[in-house]
């Protein structure tokens, strides 16, 4: 499971990226479920971020069996990790059982876990009861709660398909008191429902982000990636054909990005789909149309930099990165700016060559 999240994680500096290379009509929108909508409810109100993933409309794909089961596996058999632990604990795992997660952290530390499942309950507290690195916690409303004392994460389940998980006892009694009918936590955030609405892939997995110091974040971590601003001042140092002007506009373009391209943002969203295939979108929410006018017409100057260096490595062979770019397709439309790409089998190849040989 850690390898699977890695890997999710990671692919959100790989799409970040790929919008440095150029910035069109919406498409339609899968739309958020029924039962997904009154799990957010059970979140943290005001979340840094928060992640869906769909492991039950994933397993069943080819892209899952070829290139995350084996992951999953190994993770799950992991000592000491997570959801081995509930695995052991209700019979349920990311092979089989367990369905869904949502996942949200916030500024002021409430995390909160939610897996979606079917839970043997019988199982749980037999298995619980006799294992000594668990507490258990009769409440005064008669609700279970365990913790995992190494790692102070209090769990119970809120019905017999539904986990809550949290490192915060005022979490874990807030999610005891929500009901089916509660408007509250996530639901109530205004703002963040109107960030995950546009969302392009609700089915499989998603994260998606309105805090501005995470976008500020998201933005830092891809300008250390610098598409290749250090080989770019060896290029354009020996490149006359540029203008000083042009060479300028380019060694700037790190530090324009990163002071002026996040307050253009309301929120930031990653999602996929898998089928054969792994496609995914990054997609931008702009403040309003000039913003995201103004966040196309400030990547033409990153585009030429992107070639540059391009041009620069003619002689190497094409790296996973650059051929996934070459799947790229950006639109733009109304105030959203979306960037789609397609991860395949050939490219999980590439990008574990290009691992091993790193490593």
């Amino acid at each position: 499971m850690k390898k699977f999240l890695r890997v999710l994680s990671g692919l959100f500096p790989l799409a970040a990226a790929i919008l440095f290379f150029s910035c069109g009509s919406r498409v339609a929108t899968e739309k958020l479920s029924v039962t997904s909508k009154q799990v957010l409810a059970l979140l943290p109100e005001k979340p840094q971020f928060v992640m869906y993933i769909n492991f039950k409309t994933m397993r069943g794909t080819d892209f899952w069996k070829a290139n995350v089961s084996d992951s999953v596996l190994s993770g799950e058999n992991a000592m000491g990790s997570l959801l081995n632990v509930f695995r052991s604990a209700t019979g349920a795992s990311i092979s089989d059982g367990l369905d869904e997660m949502f996942f949200a952290n916030s500024w002021t530390g409430q995390n909160a876990v939610i897996l979606k499942g079917s839970f043997d309950k019988n199982k749980m507290n037999s298995y619980l009861a006799n294992d000594s690195i668990f507490k258990k916690t009769v409440t005064a409303d008669g609700v279970t709660v365990y913790t995992h004392l190494n790692s102070n994460l209090a769990f119970f389940l809120k019905d017999n398909f539904t986990l809550c998980a949290s490192n915060y006892k005022e979490q874990i009694d807030y999610m005891k008191s929500v009901t089916d009918t509660s408007n509250t936590g996530l639901l109530s955030n205004t703002e963040m429902m109107k960030s995950i609405e546009p969302i392009i892939y609700k089915d499989n997995f998603w994260l998606v982000s309105s805090e501005k110091m995470f976008i500020r974040g998201i933005f830092a971590n891809f300008a250390d990636i610098k598409a290749g601003k250090d080989i770019s001042k060896e290029t354009m140092s020996a490149d006359s054909s540029l203008s000083e002007t042009r060479k300028d506009s380019l060694s700037r373009t790190d530090d324009v990005l990163m002071n002026k391209l996040y307050d253009r943002v309301n929120s930031v969203s990653l999602s996929g789909k898998m089928k054969t295939d792994l496609n995914i979108i990054l997609q931008f929410e702009c403040v309003d149309r000039e913003s995201a006018v103004y966040v196309k017409k400030l990547l033409t100057g990153v585009i030429g930099l992107a070639k540059l260096t391009s041009s620069a490595k003619k002689d190497k062979k094409p790296a996973a990165f650059e051929k996934i770019l070459n799947e790229i397709s950006v639109q733009d439309d109304e105030n959203s700016v979306r960037i789609t790409t397609r991860v395949t089998d050939d490219n999980i190849k590439d990008f574990r060559e290009g691992n091993r040989l790193i490593n």
